[in-house]
């Protein structure tokens, strides 16, 4: 099956998400979900998206690793304010939304990412 590519304007109207960094073009090209850090440094892949309650500094640290596009905080989490000017530098976008890591899982998948 092929994923689909989401602009992240488009991500943030179709999750109802804030966008916390400065604005970042970027595109999203699939997904990947998890809260363990080992398990997203293991698995995910290049510029997805990384869908996670997480909002320490070690999520900027495995999202640049990684070559990640965006982190999802999921529930209303938000990061401290030095969080999100570290994903700034990194290039990384970050986003909030209200709704549950469920609920947004089924929203990504509609919409083609994986």
């Amino acid at each position: 099956m092929r994923t689909h590519v989401l602009k992240l304007e488009e991500l943030l109207t179709l999750i109802k998400a804030d966008l916390l960094t400065e604005s970042i073009q970027t595109e999203i090209s699939g997904c990947y979900i998890s809260d363990l850090l080992s398990d997203v440094l293991a698995h995910a892949q290049p510029a997805v998206l990384w869908v996670t309650v997480q909002t320490h500094h070690n999520v900027i640290s495995v999202a640049a690793t990684k070559d990640l596009a965006a982190v999802l905080f999921t529930c209303d989490r938000t990061p401290e304010p030095s969080i999100v000017v570290e994903a700034e530098e990194q290039g990384i976008a970050l986003l909030r939304t209200s709704l549950t890591t469920f609920e947004a899982a089924g929203k990504l998948w509609e919409a083609g990412l994986r």
